[in-house]
């Protein structure tokens, strides 16, 4: 019977295309500072991942593997305020703030499961580049913080599933951890931060 038959092991690789609900950093130096109380910073936005996977050797249940992938996004914010009631109400928009960010994750895999579906949970060290600009208006000038490199830990877990020999389906969960930074000449010093994202696609073996 089929449900005899041994499973295969994972593929020598995978390659994975994804949408993504990025997460963007909010804490003081990786965005504007906004005098305006009322202003709102973006916390999530659209973009894509794209990543490969190298599958190495099995300990037991275990297969060890190694990747990297490549996430961007970038979200906009900024509020209305209704000011006043009745036919005196007027509105105003605060200014627009856009934050985006590119990280370079590579990683160590823990892969469990089967050549058409596995789950996993990895980790690693790369790099994430920020930028982040607040609108000029007609009292303030435009503000941007530059965007840099900074290094960054990951950390996550995800699955494929393939209801095709080499077509399936990827998800993929991961915590970036952006280091702290000094202030230089051009840059604001920034703490260190956290942000998720959540993505799902394709991925090809």
């Amino acid at each position: 019977p089929a449900a005899a038959q041994p499973r295969e092991p994972l593929p020598r690789f995978a390659l994975d295309l994804q949408g993504a609900w990025v997460g963007l950093p909010s804490a003081e130096g990786w965005v504007p500072v906004l005098d305006d109380p009322e202003a709102t910073l973006p916390g999530r936005g659209w973009g894509l991942t794209g990543g490969a996977n190298v599958y190495l050797f099995r300990i037991g249940p275990m297969t060890l593997g190694a990747g990297a992938h490549v996430a961007t996004g970038q979200g906009s914010a900024s509020t209305t305020i209704k000011i006043g009631s009745g036919d005196d109400q007027t509105s105003r928009t605060t200014p627009q703030v856009t934050t985006r960010i590119t990280s370079l994750l590579p990683y160590m895999s823990m892969n469990f499961g089967h050549k058409l579906g596995w789950s996993y949970l990895s980790v690693g060290y790369g790099r994430s580049k920020v930028s982040s600009s607040l609108e000029a208006t007609a009292d303030l000038p435009a503000e941007t913080v530059p965007e840099a490199w900074n290094p960054a830990l990951n950390f996550g877990g995800g699955a494929k599933w393939f209801m095709k020999p080499h077509l399936g389906l990827s998800v993929d969960v991961r915590f970036t951890k952006l280091s702290s930074r000094g202030q230089t000449d051009v840059l604001p010093s920034a703490k260190r931060t956290q942000v998720v994202t959540l993505s799902v696609g394709i991925s090809i073996q």
